[in-house]
C-alpha cells in the first residue's frame, strides 16, 4: 500500500470517518452535516459542499464510487474508502490536535468517531489530548518572559494561556468513564 500524502480539512476527515463505518451515498453523508445533526453541530456543510468534498476525495484516490440502482429509483453513487484512506483516517483519529483553536472542530470530530469506535479509543484520545494540552501550556510558560512590553502582546498571551487552561479543565472533566462510554 502506498502512503498517501493528503491534507484534508476536518470535514474531509469526518467524511472518511463515516465511510470507515459503512459505504454511503452522498445524500446519506450530507444528512450528518445538516445544521442540528450531530456532525453539523461542529462542522455544518450543505449538500453541494459535501458533493465537492466527495469529488475531491475521489480525485485524491481516498474514496471510490460505485453506481447502484435500487428498485425504480435513479442510480446513486455509493462511496467507500480505499485502503490508503482507511490508514489515513486511523492515524488522524489517534493524533491529538496541536493548537487549542483546533479543539472546537477537529478534536470534537475525532471524539465523535472515537466514541463510535468504542470507549477505549475515546479514552486514549482524551488522554493524548490532555498531554498535548500540558505540553502547550509548558511552551506558553516558557515564552512568557520573552513576550514584548506592550499591553496587546500580554493580552494575546493571556488569551491563549487561559483558553488552554479552560480546554484542559474541560478535557479532565471528560476523562471520566461514564462520560466517555455514555454510562455503558
Amino acid at each position: 500500500m502506498t502512503r498517501v500524502q493528503a491534507t484534508l480539512t476536518p470535514t474531509g476527515y469526518a467524511i472518511l470517518g463515516l465511510l470507515h463505518e459503512q459505504s454511503l451515498h452522498g445524500y446519506e453523508i450530507a444528512r450528518y452535516f445538516r445544521p442540528g445533526a450531530e456532525l453539523g453541530l461542529a462542522a455544518p456543510a450543505d449538500m453541494s459542499t459535501i458533493y465537492t468534498f466527495l469529488k475531491d476525495l475521489q480525485e485524491q484516490g481516498l474514496i471510490k464510487g460505485k453506481r447502484v440502482t435500487v428498485g425504480a429509483r435513479p442510480p446513486r453513487t455509493v462511496f467507500s474508502l480505499t485502503d490508503d484512506a482507511r490508514a489515513l483516517f486511523e492515524e488522524w483519529l489517534s493524533t491529538p490536535v496541536g493548537r487549542m483553536r483546533e479543539v472546537r472542530i477537529d478534536f470534537l470530530l475525532k471524539l465523535y468517531f472515537a466514541e463510535r469506535a468504542g470507549g477505549r479509543k475515546a479514552v486514549a484520545l482524551i488522554e493524548a489530548q490532555i498531554e498535548a494540552c500540558h505540553r502547550y501550556l509548558e511552551r506558553m510558560r516558557d515564552i512568557e518572559p520573552d513576550i514584548g512590553t506592550t499591553r496587546f502582546e500580554h493580552l494575546v498571551w493571556e488569551s491563549k494561556f487561559t483558553a488552554a487552561e479552560g480546554v484542559l479543565a474541560w478535557l479532565v472533566g471528560l476523562n471520566k468513564p461514564d462520560l466517555v462510554t455514555g454510562g455503558r
